[in-house]
């Protein structure tokens, strides 16, 4: 299996190729590491490699997966032509990488913004997770408050601008 995943602003190369007795070769960016793996339930599976033994889980949401590497978190999107870049949605959106409850919203509807420049904080699987301008403009709209649960893929903040 082949394909590109999207990790933040990067795009990962990667190829799985089943060795046999719940044995894989992992290949990400041309680096192969070898796998075994025992699944433990559906969500959850321990990872053995040279360097040791990790727990995994994964969660699927369409094209995106959210992944649990022992105390590490990452949320990965199946990179294609159509998707847009940067977690907008139609209209200049950013949308919530996940579940979880917004903490703190940093700006407000008008306000200036440059590219990088933290907009909202969700916490989401134990951490803060910032929501930053993918590029200098101004802010539409905020469409969260401080507190409120968030589903993985719901528009946030409305941006206009440069895109």
């Amino acid at each position: 299996m082949r394909g590109a995943w999207r990790d933040g602003d990067r795009v990962r190369r990667v190829e799985v190729v089943d060795l046999g007795a719940g044995r894989y070769r992992v290949t990400v960016d041309d680096v192969p590491l070898d796998v075994a793996v025992e699944r433990l339930d559906a969500d959850r599976m321990r990872l053995v490699t040279d360097q040791g033994a990790t727990v995994a889980e994964l969660t699927a949401a369409g094209a995106r997966r959210f992944v649990r590497l022992g105390a590490m978190d990452f949320v990965l999107d199946r990179e294609s032509a159509s998707r847009p870049r940067g977690g907008r949605g139609p209209g200049g959106g950013l949308e919530s990488p996940m579940p979880g409850v917004v903490t703190r919203v940093l700006v407000a509807a008008g306000d200036p913004v440059k590219k990088g420049q933290p907009l909202l904080a969700i916490e989401a699987m134990k951490m803060e997770h910032l929501i930053r301008a993918p590029h200098d403009g101004r802010v539409r709209a905020i469409r969260a408050r401080a507190g409120e649960m968030v589903g993985g893929g719901v528009p946030l903040v409305e941006m206009e601008g440069e895109g």
